[in-house]
């Protein structure tokens, strides 16, 4: 007998794998289905950020970051550290006048900050470096200069040419304004207060706003722990010395008029 050749083994387990990958693919697109027309199934967490996180940057080599807290963004600081709670009702603020507030730099110079309430609109403002002759003739060789000068008028700033005051000039306004604000840093008014204490400094103040009525009134607030005393020079010798509360917030007892808005503050250098 003749050898019998066998054909057709190897189709059925072809047939059988066939059969098998399109069940699988079957179940598959069933599962999608599923899942798509349940909206309550469970959907797999979101891929994390690529972006490196403080640790992760500080541990690759980089400087150590602290973490950036949530809360938002504090405004910025307009007037010194120790007024910028709350304003005193007065001149400057409330009633016709000027409230000047200083603070000492670690430089002997003096950021201040100065709000001018007129009765009437003014169309230009005129501003100058202390007139310093009221202090005395111990500040004869002093020279005023205000940096840094930030004006408004109104709510809207003022521009000063270099931001600077180092002799008297008139700004014309855009619009007539009753309410001024300054911002400035006070310079070259700062002595060595001889003899005295290692350290000592006397600096003489007044506005830096010009032209307005003499007896506007004047209400002066000085923040420092090394503010020692204030002076009044122009006032009767009886009252020169004016410094009424205790560092690091003090001010002159009682209200000066604009012309004789002079005072001299005794601290202590840094």
């Amino acid at each position: 007998m003749g050898r019998m050749t066998v054909v057709g083994q190897p189709f059925p387990a072809g047939l059988r794998r066939a059969l098998g990958l399109v069940l699988v693919a079957g179940l598959c697109v069933a599962a999608v289905t599923v899942y798509q027309d349940a909206p309550d199934l469970p959907r797999s967490a979101r891929a994390p950020s690529l972006a490196p996180s403080p640790a992760t940057s500080a541990s690759a080599g980089g400087p150590s970051v602290s973490p950036t807290p949530t809360t938002s963004a504090q405004p910025m600081r307009t007037t010194p550290p120790s007024t910028s709670k709350s304003l005193p009702k007065g001149p400057g603020t409330t009633q016709p006048g000027i409230l000047l507030m200083a603070s000492p730099l670690r430089d002997g110079s003096f950021d201040i900050a100065e709000i001018v309430k007129l009765s009437d609109a003014t169309s230009s403002v005129r501003l100058s470096p202390p007139n310093l002759a009221l202090a005395g003739d111990r500040f004869a060789h002093a020279r005023p200069v205000a940096n840094q000068v930030q004006v408004s008028a109104d709510n809207q700033p003022v521009l000063v040419p270099g931001g600077r005051v180092s002799r008297q000039i008139d700004i014309a306004l855009l619009e007539p304004a009753k309410r001024i604000e300054l911002r400035y840093k006070l310079s070259g008014i700062t002595i060595r207060s001889i003899p005295s204490q290692a350290g000592r400094a006397l600096t003489a103040i007044s506005p830096l706003v010009k032209g307005e009525p003499g007896d506007l009134p004047v209400v002066a607030m000085v923040s420092g722990s090394t503010v020692l005393n204030i002076q009044c020079p122009a006032r009767s010798l009886n009252k020169q010395a004016c410094l009424d509360g205790h560092p690091p917030l003090v001010r002159v007892d009682g209200k000066l008029p604009w012309n004789k808005a002079v005072i001299v503050v005794q601290f202590d250098l840094p």
